[in-house]
């Protein structure tokens, strides 16, 4: 039956409902701290059932990127118009900022080509053109 009040009326009105002096159970006091307070204290058993790998040190972060930046044999020839390299010029894509040349799409005019890596197709469809690939070494 749907009711306009509860059938219980008891502590209404009260102020603090049998927690003494307003006041005494407000604020984070009464909550053991403010967020993870007491996690290694009296909060621990709350950390073991919910929290448990919140603790502790695990997996390691490089502090450089180790990705190469790529770019394919099939960019290399509107690179070389935008840097105005002609037909067999030499184009270094090490100084551009590319470590890498891929294999992707095709080419028709030879080139020279520093870079720190290829990839075994790549360094055939320059090769197969005419072109030449010098690959660096790190110590370069």
């Amino acid at each position: 039956m749907a009711r306009r009040y509860r059938k219980s009326r008891w502590m209404r009105g009260s102020r603090t409902h049998g927690w003494g002096v307003s006041g005494q159970h407000r604020g984070k006091g009464s909550r053991g701290g403010y967020g993870m307070a007491g996690g290694h204290k009296h909060k621990w058993s709350w950390i073991v059932k919910y929290a448990p790998d919140h603790f502790g040190k695990r997996g390691f972060k490089p502090p450089y990127s180790v990705e190469d930046v790529c770019i394919n044999v099939g960019e290399l020839e509107d690179l070389a118009a935008k840097l105005g390299v002609s037909e067999n010029g030499t184009i270094d894509l090490e100084s551009i900022g590319y470590t890498k040349l891929l294999g992707g799409g095709s080419i028709s005019k030879p080139f020279n080509i520093v870079v720190r890596k290829a990839s075994r197709n790549a360094v055939e469809k320059i090769k197969s053109i005419g072109g030449s690939i010098v690959i660096l070494s790190r110590a370069e």
